[in-house]
């Protein structure tokens, strides 16, 4: 019945969402080109530009006009040859780490996917910016999958700031109402925020919140004491009580966990720290009892 329940949900969102994630697709390539455009025209009016001042320059000092032309066609060169290596190196450092992620991945019997245009998820975190695509895509087979990745997408002035931050998803044993919990800095240490699209309809009135210095917002009024009841002491020390602090959605039968910043995913205990807090958050929201759900063991390297 859950199951059922659950195939029937899902196979609702995506029917909702079919029709928007296809104009998505149309408005992002659209955007996209006429980006790439706008900056090719503005770089070719900036190159214009600095080559008639420095050709100005250059005659002003006396430079013959060959001499000239041969100082800015060796600049240009030089110019591009940096470029070119600094785009080689940065390509040679990402497939390194595909490859050994790759690799990681089918030594403990993950499964691994390196790049995800527009991933499905039930958040609307992941509908923000142009460009949208999940990197580096781990994913743990058994009852409760946890996938594990990093959210990149482009907005901003032009839409051309790029962002990035990591999460952790998973199942719940039951559907909940749409919470999400985060953690403010204290002492010196950071907080752990949600990213941008995040829906924060309403903030949870503190009384109702569990305690300590957290921001609970809900997408819908609650009745009093709904959000200390699903989110209780020991979910939010889950959440504060690893290396970095996390935020947490919850969505229907589904628990979102996000840092702020992307995390070193070929570190083997950034994922047994991972993987084992995600697992407890969900078991703590189900309801069911630590050993409910199996043991998360030290990932091989």
């Amino acid at each position: 019945m859950l199951a059922d329940h659950r195939a029937r949900r899902r196979a609702a969102r995506e029917r909702s969402r079919g029709e928007a994630s296809g104009a998505s697709r149309v408005l992002g390539a659209v955007l996209g080109t006429t980006l790439l455009v706008v900056l090719a025209a503005v770089a070719a009016v900036c190159v214009v530009a600095v080559y008639g001042l420095l050709g100005v320059g250059l005659r002003a000092l006396g430079v013959d006009l060959p001499l000239a032309v041969g100082l800015l066609a060796a600049g240009t060169a030089a110019l591009v040859l940096l470029v070119v290596r600094g785009a080689r190196r940065s390509s040679v450092r990402e497939r390194e780490r595909t490859s050994r992620l790759g690799r990681f991945a089918a030594a403990n019997g993950f499964a691994f996917v390196p790049r995800v245009d527009e991933p499905d998820h039930p958040s609307a975190a992941f509908r923000v910016g142009i460009l949208r695509r999940a990197v580096d895509v781990v994913r743990t087979p058994g009852p409760w999958p946890v996938e594990v990745g990093t959210y990149r997408y482009s907005a901003g002035y032009r839409a051309s700031e790029p962002f990035a931050w990591s999460y952790a998803t998973t199942t719940l044993d039951r559907a909940l109402p749409h919470l999400v919990l985060e953690t403010l800095p204290r002492d010196g240490s950071p907080g752990g925020r949600a990213p941008a699209g995040v829906e924060r309809v309403r903030e949870v009135a503190p009384g109702d919140a569990p305690e300590g210095p957290h921001r609970v917002h809900s997408t819908a009024r609650l009745p009093a004491g709904t959000a200390r009841a699903v989110l209780t002491p020991e979910v939010v020390a889950l959440l504060v009580g690893g290396p970095v602090p996390l935020a947490a959605e919850v969505v229907d039968d589904r628990v979102l966990l996000y840092s702020e910043r992307p995390l070193d995913l070929l570190d083997p205990a950034v994922w047994t720290w991972l993987l084992t807090t995600t697992r407890d958050v969900a078991a703590h929201l189900s309801g069911t009892a630590r050993g409910d759900r199996p043991e998360v063991g030290p990932p091989r390297p």
